[in-house]
């Protein structure tokens, strides 16, 4: 009987180990925005190739409540659309659309997480969110018109260090 024991506290103490360090919470649109110049015009700039695509993203997290575990974590993702008119390639690239997204989550940091809270907040909880945030960019692009463009996954490991280097 003691081995059943000791072998239930190693289960309970495997599974207390593995309480991973970041819950998501609810997901959802913060804002969504979309800009297309010259209208109708642009689409015959386009003309059935998807634009360059020039990404700039962004990230927050604010604490919910003093005292608490809980996060809300903001991605923005700022999609600017351009071709190049005619064979010329000299020539200036004209912006068709400019998309701006905000999208959030709700995060919960287990006890003993204070150590890594930035880097669970600003890295790894970026990281859950960025699929739906990518997915909803593309869609809002697609629905306007235009051909989408592949957007890779962004490094938010890059992107964190880059901002504390700015700091």
């Amino acid at each position: 009987m003691s081995s059943r024991q000791s072998g239930t506290d190693s289960i309970r103490g495997a599974a207390h180990q593995a309480q991973p360090a970041l819950v998501v919470g609810n997901q959802y649109v913060r804002s969504a925005a979309l800009t297309v110049a010259n209208t109708p015009a642009v689409f015959a700039l386009v003309n059935g190739t998807p634009p360059n695509v020039r990404l700039v993203v962004d990230v927050s997290a604010r604490q919910l409540a003093e005292n608490q575990p809980d996060f809300e974590v903001t991605l923005v993702m700022r999609a600017q659309g351009h071709v190049t008119p005619g064979s010329d390639a000299a020539a200036a690239p004209v912006s068709v659309y400019e998309a701006d997204i905000s999208y959030a989550g709700l995060f919960r940091v287990a006890p003993g997480q204070q150590e890594n809270l930035e880097t669970l907040l600003l890295i790894d909880a970026p990281r859950m969110i960025f699929p739906a945030a990518r997915s909803l960019l593309l869609t809002l692009v697609r629905e306007a018109g235009f051909p989408v463009a592949n957007i890779q996954p962004v490094d938010f490991v890059a992107l964190w260090h880059s901002r504390r280097a700015r700091a």
